[in-house]
């Protein structure tokens, strides 16, 4: 469901987007040059990537949802263990090929010293749901470490022989500790908190890896030259989002009445119609690939926006590059015109060429029309004043008195 809270946290993601204003200060306004450019199979590659991965992400948010058991038999956390136990039936009976094939111990029996809880509990979908009901039913703090930090999380911290629970693991203290080992143990759920951690980091490491490899200089292109100074922008999107989401997971509380009863906004979004407060775990799950997906989409979108114009820099050097080019054309030029010069044949071609060309001008400008425009054009450009100047100059150099 949609809160004020994620409305807040939607403009404080799109905040950076404002920051493209300060891109475009540091950026030419003029984009022409590289607007001329049409999209390389280096760009293509570049969108398509980040296309693909969104669409995972987005994929991953609305499909591949996280397990739990609370969802799969139809219930609520609140509800009494007798209930819990009865909705498990009604699934086993809906859902016959869940069933262990030894069928469905007892309580008597699974209080029997020669039960084999683990390969009860492990054998099928049944027993790895029982065993969740039983252990929920008897040690509700295990409930809500499972609501907070997820069926994996759990089920990678709980004993391997799937026994019972002596002493629980956020009040235990070891005797004798000292200095850090007693400060991680006070801390509750350290264990669980850093796997949850550990594992949302690698969510997020496909979205920083693509961003990292699709911003080096190996990617630009003539139609994104300012490619790589992108990359600070993505790693602000996906960095807010990380310790965002490290943030959520450290201060919102561990018991699910304490999440209930706390006037503390939550800013995640819930995948279906149950409370984001107390499946804490698939909310922030859905959330986080969801705003993924956005984070590449928009990336996607600024990328294509602003790395199409070039800096002050860029434009520079390309000033620079062309002015090189040009300087070496006008020296050929000038080399080609005393050549001329120096040979009669040569010099008796061009001056029989030239006035070719001047009959041919004439012929042109003699149409009234042509004429009226050119004047206009020569006005506004003010072409025709830099041509006088310059065919003064040259005469000059050739010692002719200018009569211009």
């Amino acid at each position: 469901m949609i809160s004020p809270g994620l409305i807040q946290f939607v403009l404080y993601m799109v905040g950076p987007l404002v920051l493209i204003n300060f891109i475009r200060g540091r950026q030419s306004k003029d984009s022409s040059i590289a607007r001329k450019n049409r999209l390389s199979k280096v760009d293509f590659i570049t969108y398509g990537s980040l296309l693909g991965l969104a669409l995972v992400y987005m994929y991953m948010a609305m499909g591949a949802r996280p397990a739990n058991v609370f969802k799969t038999i139809d219930a609520s956390p609140l509800e009494p263990c007798h209930i819990l136990h009865s909705k498990l039936a009604t699934y086993a009976e809906e859902n016959p090929s869940i069933v262990p094939p030894g069928g469905i111990p007892t309580r008597m029996d699974k209080s029997m010293k020669n039960f084999d809880s683990k390969a009860y509990y492990t054998g099928s979908k049944y027993g790895h749901l029982d065993f969740l009901v039983d252990r929920f039913c008897r040690y509700k703090e295990d409930m809500d470490i499972y609501l907070k930090f997820g069926e994996d999380a759990f089920m990678n911290s709980v004993s391997s022989d799937f026994g019972p629970k002596m002493i629980s693991p956020r009040n235990a203290l070891p005797n004798g500790s000292k200095g850090a080992s007693r400060f991680l143990a006070g801390l509750p759920d350290i264990g669980f908190l850093l796997y949850a951690v550990a594992s949302m980091f690698f969510s997020y490491l496909p979205a920083f890896l693509l961003i990292g490899i699709l911003t080096t200089p190996f990617t630009t292109t003539k139609f994104a030259p300012s490619r790589i100074y992108a990359r600070p922008w993505g790693v602000i999107m996906l960095g807010t989002l990380f310790f965002s989401d490290v943030y959520w997971m450290i201060t919102v509380p561990t018991l699910t009445t304490a999440r209930i009863s706390s006037e503390s906004t939550v800013w995640i979004v819930s995948p279906d119609h149950r409370s984001a407060v107390i499946f804490f775990a698939d909310a922030a799950t859905y959330t986080r690939y969801l705003f993924l997906a956005i984070s590449l989409f928009t990336f996607l979108i600024m990328d294509y926006v602003t790395s199409s114009r070039q800096t002050d820099i860029q434009l520079l050097k390309h000033a620079i590059s062309e002015a090189a080019t040009l300087f070496v054309s006008t020296k050929n030029q000038t080399m080609l015109n005393v050549s001329i010069m120096m040979s009669d044949r040569l010099r008796d071609r061009y001056v029989a060429r030239f006035k070719q060309e001047k009959k041919a001008t004439d012929a042109i400008f003699a149409d009234t029309e042509f004429e009226q425009k050119y004047q206009q054009l020569a006005k506004q450009t003010n072409s025709k004043h830099w041509a006088e100047k310059s065919a003064a100059k040259t005469m000059n150099e050739l010692g002719f008195k200018p009569t211009l």
